[in-house]
């Protein structure tokens, strides 16, 4: 059972792995993590940043990689991901 309830966006996103930047688009985002469809794999356990429009910017851990999708759990507590999300956060908890 998951611990944060989701809500689809479909919006542009940026995921840095490293020194590098990649354009990717977010599917769904809870306070725990986020959705991304991505064009390359990216290991499971690797650390990264993924910013999401001018909003959230945060530093996250792939949990999953399948299917050109990834699953990442965000790596701060969820209020300050509450912040960075702004009216995207309304209805989650």
């Amino acid at each position: 059972m998951r611990r944060h309830n989701r809500r689809t966006v479909i919006q542009p996103a940026t995921l840095a792995v490293g020194s590098f930047d990649f354009d990717c688009t977010a599917y769904d985002i809870s306070l725990g993590g986020i959705r991304l469809k991505v064009d390359m794999p990216i290991e499971e356990g690797t650390s990264v940043y993924v910013q999401l429009r001018n909003k959230l910017k945060q530093t996250a851990k792939v949990i999953w990689s399948a299917d050109g999708f990834l699953g990442l759990s965000f790596v701060e507590n969820p209020e300050k991901i509450r912040v960075g999300l702004g009216n995207l956060a309304n209805g989650l908890s």
